[in-house]
């Protein structure tokens, strides 16, 4: 459980965040949208609860998918996997625009830390962003809810993900599951897991074209700087 001192410089660090994120929102979303997120970024300083269904994906069965079925519905894509900052350093220098998008993920850190971004790109910008975890130390610099995850059984995590508003409602959030759950089975790994909020139906309408296993409820209460993480299995009928 981290100090006052940690918790004061967390404070510091995703106000520093928010500011960045309400320039790029102020371009690509309503003002209305802007203020609320603003708004609740405030209150979510003092006090937040979620809750939370807890997912496992068994990565071999990805492989048995044609990616055909799952291509977003625009021609103007591109995939890439950011593994380091190097890498994230020559997409900028390309002209690729990932640091202006993946702030909010304290994304140098993540990249430090062994986290990999899957990204999907439409020109130059970053239209879809999903992090993936396959160390303890990984998944920790992802600030994600801390869902129990075996990394020494070849287990691995996926989070933060997001899809530029500019681009929704093409399919980029499936297509990303799908290169991400891919991407992990070449590693090696043999399962996913990760967490959807309960009132994100948009997310859990794609994660079940994926057919996973829904294992459990996770409730996560945050009071300041203080957090309390409970997860419960889900009784099997």
């Amino acid at each position: 459980m981290p100090g006052k001192q940690d918790g004061w410089w967390n404070v510091v660090t995703r106000f520093s965040d928010l500011l960045a994120r309400m320039r790029r929102m102020y371009k690509t979303e309503a003002v209305t949208y802007l203020l609320a997120a603003g708004f609740w970024f405030m209150a979510g300083l003092l006090f937040k609860y979620q809750a939370f269904y807890l997912i496992e994906h068994t990565l071999e069965q990805t492989r048995h998918l044609d990616e055909k079925d799952f291509l977003p519905r625009t021609d103007h894509f591109e995939w890439k996997v950011v593994a380091t900052n190097e890498e994230a350093d020559a997409l900028e220098a390309n002209g690729f625009e990932f640091r202006s998008y993946a702030y909010f993920f304290n994304a140098r850190k993540a990249l430090d830390k062994g986290a990999i971004a899957s990204c999907i790109f439409i020109g130059r910008e970053l239209a879809h962003i999903g992090w993936l975890a396959m160390t303890q130390e990984a998944k920790n610099s992802l600030n994600e809810p801390p869902i129990r995850v075996d990394f020494s059984k070849k287990e691995s995590y996926s989070g933060g993900v997001w899809t530029n508003p500019k681009y929704r409602k093409l399919g980029l959030h499936t297509y990303g599951n799908l290169k991400r759950n891919l991407f992990l089975a070449d590693t090696g790994a043999t399962r996913m897991y990760g967490q959807i909020a309960r009132r994100n139906t948009a997310s859990l309408r794609v994660t079940t074209k994926f057919n996973p296993a829904v294992y459990g409820e996770g409730r996560l209460i945050k009071v300041l700087w203080w957090k309390w993480w409970r997860e419960r299995a889900l009784t099997k009928t």
